[in-house]
């Protein structure tokens, strides 16, 4: 970067006398009209802050020579815009302070910057007010905005100052189609005829920027204008659904898996749920995927198996955070409503489900198979069985809800080869073979079809994997039936031998001496007996069945 000077140098009145004139440029049009509306403003504005008694704020005497000191806030449509931009800016220039208005009041913020501020750091103030004007202001405070960066982009050329813009990811490309952050003032001047959204890329563009040179990356700030501005009502405004998919994976990106993730989960009151609210978007953009066009067969589809699997770790994650730290009860602020702790974890685990079916049925090589299967144990291991291992599991979800279909059986199968407890039961204390069973039972009726030999096969598979597990095969329901008992009058009729053979060895069994621990489950829910007055050894043998 080219040598800095000071800030007063490069564009006050007595500049020249210090022999290094501004770099002018002759405008035409609705450049110069708007500059000098907002010239005017500016004027307005100073005058009401020296009425305020600007002296009485800052030390020493404040000559009309240092307005070049001052940066001025509009008032904007969310009053804590101000707030957000100082807290960016203080980690890199700790000394530049912020006047706030009255608050009855429509008079402007302002950011003021110390006498030896040089050049570089006027330019980012300047740049980042033009942000958050685009993206907070009326049609008056947004031309601020760009009358900011026609300023700052003008001290750049004049002082060899120049912008240094981020790699984009993928998803960024994606997400923003390839649009890149202006650097001329040609480029700026040609802003001003196109449309309002691409104003508000720039200022996506210029916040993420001075963010990463600030140290102040990732923060609310950020994170929370992407979301409002790409991915609130994405339906509404036709968004492609592709493009509505990689901006909730670049926002998934940018929170990241560590603290600041943590931050945003703990503190939602602050700029919305804006984690969870991303989350319900990406949710709604793989609803109906045949509908909406989002075509796992296409080859520019957005659904290959490292994209799902990074949304299913990011998934996996989160939900881990909100099991933690999220806030117990639903919050109402305003006109939104934060969900309760138990909502979101229910819809974390809605979601996991729909990606691993789209994982399923997607072709995959032995490596990304693996890959898979790994990642799904370490799940497994980390929430299910550490965290939430009195609620129902992802595989009680999958046979609750099952049909038996080719996929699901496939995604049960991995699930506890992954590790998956088969013994979880759900509010009737029916296991996942309970469910499994009483559904094929609900299906006697097609046995006899030739058809119905592939899902017999799928199903025989499903139960040997169970048995040859660590399967509590004395464990019983609410109705004191065990896990393959329903079966039993019409099991002669399965279209499958060896299914056969597994039940009658299951079913004889049962029939010698129940452990000790299935004759007390199946008196204390007999007797109705309240689990949480029992003893701590009796309760662990009632938990288990």
């Amino acid at each position: 970067m080219g040598s800095k000077k000071k800030a007063e140098e490069d564009i006050t009145p007595e500049c020249e006398e210090h022999g290094n004139p501004p770099k002018k440029r002759k405008l035409y049009g609705t450049v110069d009209s708007l500059l000098l509306e907002v010239e005017n403003q500016n004027l307005a504005n100073l005058k009401y802050l020296f009425e305020q008694g600007l002296d009485l704020i800052t030390p020493g005497n404040f000559p009309l020579s240092e307005q070049w000191r001052l940066v001025f806030i509009p008032a904007l449509s969310d009053a804590t815009i101000s707030d957000q931009i100082i807290h960016i800016l203080k980690k890199k220039y700790p000394k530049i302070k912020l006047v706030k208005k009255n608050e009855k009041t429509k008079n402007p913020d302002c950011l003021i910057l110390p006498r030896d501020a040089d050049t570089e750091q006027l330019i980012e103030v300047l740049e980042l007010v033009g942000a958050a004007c685009v993206f907070y202001g009326n049609a008056s405070a947004r031309k601020y905005g760009w009358s900011c960066w026609y300023k700052a982009t003008n001290l750049r050329e004049g002082n060899a100052i120049p912008k240094t813009t981020l790699p984009q990811s993928e998803w960024e490309k994606l997400a923003m189609r390839k649009k890149l952050e202006f650097q001329t003032v040609e480029e700026l001047e040609g802003l001003l005829r196109q449309r309002r959204t691409h104003w508000k890329t720039q200022a996506i563009f210029t916040c993420l920027r001075i963010s990463k040179e600030c140290d102040c990356f990732p923060n609310r700030f950020v994170v929370y204008n992407l979301f409002k501005f790409a991915l609130v009502g994405w339906g509404k405004r036709k968004l492609p659904r592709h493009r509505a998919f990689a901006v909730s994976l670049h926002l998934f990106e940018l929170f990241g898996h560590t603290e600041f993730l943590d931050q945003l989960v703990k503190n939602v009151t602050d700029l919305e749920d804006v984690v969870h609210l991303t989350f319900t978007e990406f949710f709604n953009t793989l609803r109906d995927l045949q509908r909406n066009q989002l075509d796992i067969t296409k080859p520019d589809t957005v659904l290959t198996f490292d994209d799902l699997m990074t949304s299913l770790v990011f998934s996996f994650v989160y939900q881990v955070k909100v099991h933690d730290g999220a806030r117990i009860d639903q919050i109402k602020i305003k006109d939104y409503t934060i969900k309760s702790k138990a909502d979101k974890l229910e819809e974390i685990s809605e979601l996991i489900l729909v990606i691993l079916k789209l994982l399923v049925s997607i072709p995959k090589s032995k490596t990304q198979s693996k890959k898979l299967k790994s990642l799904l144990a370490i799940y497994i291991n980390i929430y299910e069985l550490k965290r939430a291992n009195q609620k129902p599991n992802l595989l009680l979800k999958v046979c609750t809800t099952h049909q038996g279909k080719p996929n699901e059986f496939k995604l049960i199968k991995l699930l506890l080869k992954a590790g998956a407890d088969p013994n979880a039961v759900d509010q009737q204390r029916c296991s996942p073979l309970h469910l499994l069973a009483n559904s094929e039972l609900s299906y006697s009726h097609m046995w006899g079809d030739l058809s119905y030999s592939t899902r017999a096969e799928y199903f025989t598979s499903i139960v040997r994997v169970i048995l040859d597990g660590r399967f509590h095969e004395d464990q019983v329901n609410l109705r004191g039936q065990s896990a393959l008992e329903c079966l039993k009058p019409k099991l002669s009729l399965y279209p499958n031998a060896q299914l056969c053979m597994l039940v009658g060895n299951f079913l004889q069994q049962l029939q010698g001496v129940r452990p000790l621990s299935c004759i007390a489950a199946k008196v204390v829910r007999k007797h109705q007996l309240p689990c949480e007055c029992l003893p701590a050894t009796l309760q662990s043998m009632v938990l288990q069945h």
